[in-house]
């Protein structure tokens, strides 16, 4: 399976702040891989920085074979490529559900608001938003209704791949889980996915690689049923910390 997105040697400094220290990583095609560690480690940077919503310092980071970090990229049109979901979701709050995604095909993509209309449908039904919601706004919409309807917004955009920065953090538990099966249920699409998450049980049941991160690096990585053979005293720690948690978070 050819290389989505690899990134080399990441540095990232706030300060006198390290956030990432040589974060480095591979994503092949229809991998669903999940990065998993403490708080602080460097995780929604270094997700940030794969798409250059964050600059890193140093490194080097390719999507799809082209260097986003060069100079001479084209930002705008490789950062095309990916699909972002925030926290936070980030939806346009005087726009209804369909609205948030039509915006997007109409100025990016240049369809017709026909045939944008006809996608926004599309990959709502696909994010179990039913008919019922297509017109609502944010404000009328639940928690994890609004970030479902941020990743159908992502998906409509045709990505080469997803990447969900801590996707159920802002949200109570019941909302979370509907968040969370959607994702899973795109993975088993072959969606290739990378996905920042605390939720412990999700991570090892939806992931094909799991990638510890410590301290601003990627420390190690391997399959669920890998984990527990983890080589590093550094791994095994955050890994002790997580056998006895599968169904809850790591903090």
């Amino acid at each position: 399976m050819k290389v989505v997105i690899k990134a080399e040697n990441v540095w990232k400094k706030y300060g006198s702040t390290i956030a990432l220290r040589g974060a480095s990583l591979e994503l092949r095609e229809g991998e669903t891989k999940v990065i998993i560690g403490p708080s602080g480690a460097g995780k929604s940077t270094f997700l940030k920085c794969l798409n250059l919503l964050i600059r890193p310092d140093e490194g080097r980071i390719c999507i799809d074979g082209e260097e986003i970090t060069s100079l001479k990229a084209d930002i705008i049109r490789l950062r095309q490529k990916i699909g972002f979901v925030f926290q936070e979701f980030n939806l346009f709050h005087h726009l209804t559900a369909v609205g948030n995604i039509t915006i997007g095909l109409t100025k990016v993509k240049g369809m017709s608001k026909e045939d944008a209309l006809e996608k926004a449908k599309r990959v709502l039904k696909m994010v179990h938003i039913g008919e019922d919601l297509w017109n609502k706004y944010p404000a009328q919409l639940s928690g994890g209704q609004k970030q479902r309807v941020a990743i159908a917004r992502a998906l409509a955009m045709d990505p080469l791949v997803m990447l969900y920065d801590e996707p159920t953090s802002a949200l109570d538990p019941g909302l979370s889980s509907e968040v969370l099966l959607v994702i899973k249920d795109l993975s088993e699409r072959g969606i290739t996915s990378l996905v920042v998450t605390h939720e412990m049980g999700f991570a090892y049941e939806v992931a094909d690689t799991i990638a510890i991160m410590n301290n601003g690096r990627i420390i190690e990585e391997g399959s669920p049923e890998e984990m527990e053979y983890m080589k590093t005293k550094e791994a095994r720690n955050i890994l002790n910390r997580w056998n006895g948690m599968k169904n809850g978070v790591l903090a």
